[in-house]
């Protein structure tokens, strides 16, 4: 039997400092055989390579080996973790991971797989399903996961991948800060750098606001640790000499770092509304004291008894929604059917069953699409689709 879920994310962020390094992701469809691809097992990222081998794996040859898996509350038992790397193929997967662990494959995706090697033969995995669980684990090493997997080896994270003149001007802007900026701030500096690097380049807003979304949270989350490290720096620079303080410190770091990522998927949706011309109101307001996030075209209209209810449009914003979708429900009497944006990435095919019988549409960033089960992707909207849909409402 394994220990309670909070005794068991204990254990595992123990584990992750005590060891000094890991690898994460997000379980995806692929990842549990639920897409039309014919691979095995779990993918893993190449930049992972040192977690499991010793050395990095080489075009034109495969090797693999065995490893023994440990997982609270059962019996140990054996993976193989492999690199492919003849013909066409150049990735590394683990294999008889589910056919020989206690967990049902198919409810695992949107879940977060964690692997901390004991040693190279012995790894310690922790799966973790809740919001609230995978949150406290990323926030606590500082982790992004925007690009569904992260690698954590001696302090070093790779889970971001910038250019190195994004790097350099996120870092430069980095020193001007000597106190936190307002998370709108913060937003608007991360399109500005992405702005002057890539409009040059003709990459526009317009172009394709899936993957521009995705950029300026990329950049806007390193901006941020960037800004952190900065302004942190005396504190880390000299020791704590009362626990008191320590705690103090550490829960205000980690506090902050939990209450900016939501704010910042409502910022760049504001500014992707706006700048298309689509009317909203943010946030907005229905019965009693209900907040939704976005409500189109306007609160006034909401509340405007005659005016046409197929013409309103909600719209939430949820970086994750794999426990918080249904807060959304009731938020709006006059709009049956909601929208809802979110990051997540990837959930079980029963969850969008039950979005689907609740009238909940999500509206995924095009590249996250591939995270979700073959069967259900059509049902799912991109960021585009909701803009022109928007626009055929309202505007066209």
């Amino acid at each position: 039997m394994q220990p309670h879920s909070s005794e068991l994310l204990t254990k595992a962020i123990q584990a992750a400092k005590q060891y000094g390094r890991f690898y994460c992701k997000f379980i995806t469809a692929n990842d549990v055989g639920l897409t039309n691809a014919h691979q095995e097992g779990l993918h893993i990222a190449k930049g992972a390579w040192k977690i499991f081998f010793e050395e990095e794996g080489v075009r034109g040859e495969n090797k693999d080996k065995h490893i023994k898996i440990h997982i609270e509350g059962f019996y140990p038992f054996e993976s193989r973790v492999i690199y492919y790397g003849k013909g066409t193929r150049n990735e590394y997967r683990i294999t008889r991971f589910w056919s020989n662990s206690p967990y049902e494959k198919e409810n695992q995706v949107g879940n977060l797989i964690i692997f901390i090697p004991v040693d190279m033969e012995n790894i310690k995995v922790y799966i973790f399903d809740t919001e609230v669980e995978i949150e406290n684990f990323k926030e606590t090493f500082s982790l992004s996961l925007l690009n569904n997997n992260a690698v954590y080896f001696t302090g070093e994270k790779l889970d971001v991948d910038l250019s190195k003149k994004l790097e350099l001007r996120i870092n430069k802007s980095a020193t001007i800060f000597e106190d936190f900026p307002k998370t709108i701030e913060l937003a608007e500096l991360a399109r500005q750098l992405n702005k002057d690097l890539f409009e040059r380049k003709g990459y526009q807003l317009g172009n394709d606001p899936d993957k521009m979304l995705l950029k300026w949270i990329e950049t806007e989350y390193s901006l941020f640790r960037a800004i952190e490290k900065n302004i942190y720096k005396s504190y880390l620079n000299e020791p704590f000499y009362e626990l008191d303080s320590l705690l103090e410190f550490a829960s205000s770091a980690l506090n902050r770092r939990k209450s900016r990522a939501g704010r910042s998927l409502e910022h760049h949706i504001e500014f992707i509304l706006s700048n298309t011309n689509i009317p909203f109101s943010h946030p907005g307001k229905t019965e009693g004291k209900k907040k939704p996030d976005f409500l189109l075209p306007s609160n006034s209209k909401y509340a405007d008894k005659l005016y046409d209810s197929n013409k309103l449009v909600f719209l939430g914003a949820k970086t994750t929604c794999k426990d918080r979708w249904r807060q959304i429900l009731n938020e709006a009497n006059r709009i049956p059917i909601k929208h809802l944006l979110t990051l997540q990435q990837g959930i079980t095919i029963n969850q969008l069953e039950e979005m689907q019988d609740e009238q909940v549409i999500l509206v995924v960033p095009k590249p996250y699409h591939k995270a979700y089960p073959q069967t259900h992707r059509e049902r799912l909207w991109t960021v585009s689709k909701f803009i022109k849909y928007a626009r055929e409402k309202y505007i066209d």
